[in-house]
């Protein structure tokens, strides 16, 4: 398997997308409308370079009726709109914006000398070739003699920090492509320009950055390679996604959404979950009736100078325990509490081990492969059921 940036970032996101995607192929016609628009963009700037390739410097007006001109025919019913509140103009609005600030930033586009558009490359990460890695460049430009600038355009609604960029992986995989391409090269540059906030912002990667992101990702398609499981991962991006009425995630909502009003009611999985979300709502209740009781019961033990109330079958003990309440872990001040019951040798005593939190470390990924191979050597497989109803929002996922 040939593997891109985009490839192993739907595993890192998802391992069940990348299988329905990559592995079971499914067919897909759902498009987000904000990749849509991105498209149409992209489309019009490889235009506007080629043209430049042959001296023909295009017009703005052209340019933004060729991008109506592919809006149209290119639009479809299965465009989907997550943000409610916007409607297909204000998308168009935004993507004609984004080319006009371009236009208007670069015009006349002599900054440099363009050498490829949508350039294809294909690289390997190993000298055997077993590791191969492909990709298209949005734009390859050369400023002077020996120096290459890697341009990638970039229609998302918000901007990334420097320290991200300095950390993303698909330009340098690019950056890898051209050194092996053109190993005469001295200088590469990585370029995004985010259109959205007309800002160009660059990035360089030492060859230790580059050596240590190729071993990573060896790691990784080796993971992938030998992955029996792909367990769905829920995020942000279950909203955009366009296998929905395959994931156990969304299967039910998707399988329920085409019944009758009575089939709906009648439905075996609706009522269950009705009956928990219904017990679950007078335990919040009972719990909140349970607090007030025990205030009261104290007033009433400071009123009569007691400790104990007694009932025909029971009795109950009231009584205040002093305490000390420390910092939390992510409270100001805890970072002074650790320092100074480690400098008093006495750390190992107070500390402890959450294996809970470390569980879902290891589950959410991040780790060295190494370590959490070792470290899961250490525990025991174990599995347990957890069930707990949340309130959904329109969209059908959580809160």
């Amino acid at each position: 398997m040939i593997y891109s940036h985009s490839r192993l970032d739907s595993y890192r996101q998802c391992p069940l997308k990348f299988k329905f995607r990559y592995i079971d192929m499914l067919p897909s016609e759902l498009e987000g409308i904000e990749a849509f628009m991105g498209s149409r963009v992209h489309e019009v700037l490889q235009k506007l370079y080629t043209d430049l390739r042959f001296c023909k410097t295009a017009s703005l007006e052209p340019l933004i009726e060729l991008y109506q001109q592919l809006w149209e025919k290119a639009w479809h019913e299965n465009v989907r709109i997550v943000k409610e509140e916007l409607a297909p103009e204000d998308y168009f609005a935004l993507g004609k914006r984004c080319i006009e600030d371009y236009y208007h930033r670069y015009k006349p586009f002599n900054q440099s000398r363009t050498l490829g558009i949508e350039h294809p490359v294909q690289f390997s990460l190993d000298p055997e070739g077993k590791y191969v890695m492909k990709g298209f460049i949005d734009r390859l430009s050369q400023p002077k003699d020996h120096v290459i600038w890697i341009h990638d355009y970039k229609t998302k609604g918000f901007l990334p920090t420097q320290t991200e960029l300095d950390e993303d992986r698909q330009l340098a995989y690019y950056q890898m492509a051209i050194s092996q391409l053109w190993p005469e090269t001295k200088e590469v540059e990585l370029v995004w320009h985010f259109l959205i906030f007309d800002q160009e912002i660059h990035s360089r990667r030492s060859p230790e950055e580059l050596e240590t992101l190729r071993e990573e990702t060896i790691a990784l398609i080796r993971e992938i390679e030998s992955a029996t499981d792909f367990p769905a991962k829920q995020s942000g991006l279950c909203n955009w996604c366009e296998y929905q009425q395959h994931c156990p995630l969304f299967k039910h909502l998707y399988d329920t959404a085409s019944l009758s009003e009575n089939e709906y009611l009648g439905e075996e999985g609706i009522g269950l979950a009705e009956k928990l979300i219904t017990l679950q709502s007078k335990e919040e209740l009972l719990k909140a009736e349970i607090a007030k009781l025990k205030a009261a019961l104290w007033d009433y033990a400071q009123k009569k100078g007691i400790e104990v109330v007694f009932t025909k079958n029971h009795k109950v003990r009231i009584k205040v325990y002093d305490n000390i309440r420390f910092p939390g872990r992510n409270d100001p001040g805890r970072s002074a509490l650790e320092n100074l019951i480690r400098e008093k040798g006495k750390w190992e005593e107070v500390s402890y081990l959450d294996v809970f939190a470390l569980s879902k470390v290891l589950q959410a990924g991040g780790w060295d492969a190494e370590l959490v191979e070792k470290i899961k050597q250490l525990g025991t497989p174990d599995s347990s059921l957890w069930i707990k109803a949340f309130p959904r929002n329109t969209r059908g996922a959580w809160k």
